[in-house]
C-alpha cells in the first residue's frame, strides 16, 4: 500500500469512528466499526482505543514503520441516523461492496445527513412534556402548563447552544424555568398541580442517553467510558436539581414579599 494511500485509509477509519462518537454511538460499537473498516482495507497492524471523547489509533504500511493518529472529539449530540450510516458503510466495506474512494463518498453523506429542524425539535418537547406529565397523573390543567415549560426549555437549550453557553448553566436555567412558570400559574389556577407540571416539563431534560450510553460501555468492559458518561449523566442531573431548587427559593421569597 502507497503511503498516500495508508494515510487516506487511516484518516477515513478515523473519520468513521469520530462521526459516530460525535453523534450519540457507543465506545464499543465505534470501536468495533474502525477494526472491520481496517481489515476490509487491508491495513497492517492497525491498534485503535477508543474513549467517550477521544481516539487513539496506529497502523504500519508496508515495509515502513508505524503511524499514530489521535482526535480529539469534545461535543456529542444525538443524531442516530448518522450512526447507523457509518454502520451500514462499515458493512458494505466487509462485503467488498466499495473501495477507498467509494467509502469517502458514503462518509461524507453520512456526515452531512441533516439534523432534526428547531421547530420539530420544540414541538417534540412540547408535546413529551404534556405527556409526561399525564403520565404522573396531571390533568389537562397540568399538561398545558408542563406544554409551555416544553416550550420554553427547548427555546432556551436552542438559543444557548447557537452561542455556546455551558451545557451546565444552560440546564440550570431552563430547569429553572419550570417551577417558576408552575407556581406563577398556580396563582391564578390554585387547583393546579405544580409538582406534577414540574416534573412533566423536566423529563424532557433528563440525561436518559448519557445514563443508558455509560451502563452499556460499563457492561461492555469499557469502564472508564463508562464511568465518563455516567459522570455526564449525574453533572446533568444535579444541573436541573439546582435550577428547581433556585427557582422554589426564588418562589418562596417573591411569596413571602407577597
Amino acid at each position: 500500500m502507497a503511503s498516500e494511500t495508508f494515510e487516506q485509509t487511516l484518516d477515513l477509519i478515523l473519520d468513521a469512528g469520530q462521526t459516530m462518537l460525535e453523534n450519540g454511538g457507543e465506545v464499543f460499537r465505534a470501536q468495533q466499526t474502525m477494526e472491520i473498516m481496517a481489515r476490509s482495507l487491508q491495513l497492517q497492524e492497525f491498534h485503535v482505543y477508543v474513549l467517550t471523547n477521544g481516539i487513539f489509533a496506529s497502523a504500519r504500511p508496508d515495509g515502513g514503520e508505524s503511524l499514530s493518529m489521535v482526535r480529539h472529539v469534545p461535543t456529542v449530540s444525538i443524531h442516530l441516523g448518522r450512526v447507523e450510516a457509518v454502520n451500514e458503510l462499515s458493512r458494505e466495506l466487509a462485503e467488498g461492496q466499495l473501495d477507498l474512494c467509494g467509502a469517502r463518498q458514503r462518509l461524507n453523506e453520512a456526515q452531512s445527513i441533516g439534523s432534526i429542524p428547531p421547530r420539530a425539535e420544540r414541538l417534540a418537547c412540547v408535546v413529551g412534556s404534556a405527556c409526561f406529565a399525564y403520565l404522573f397523573g396531571g390533568a389537562l390543567a397540568e399538561m398545558l402548563v408542563a406544554a409551555v415549560a416544553g416550550l420554553m426549555e427547548s427555546a432556551i437549550c436552542q438559543q444557548f447552544g447557537k452561542r455556546r453557553i455551558n451545557r451546565i448553566f444552560t440546564d440550570i436555567i431552563a430547569a429553572g424555568l419550570c417551577p417558576l412558570w408552575a407556581l406563577g400559574v398556580s396563582i391564578f389556577v390554585p387547583t393546579l398541580d405544580v409538582n406534577t407540571a414540574t416534573i412533566g416539563a423536566l423529563m424532557v431534560l433528563t440525561p436518559g442517553v448519557a445514563l443508558t450510553m455509560g451502563i452499556r460501555d460499563i457492561i461492555n468492559a469499557d469502564y472508564l467510558s463508562g464511568a465518563i458518561r455516567l459522570l455526564d449523566a449525574v453533572l446533568i442531573a444535579g444541573s436541573l436539581a439546582c435550577g428547581v431548587v433556585l427557582a422554589w427559593l426564588i418562589g418562596r421569597g417573591l411569596g413571602a414579599m407577597l
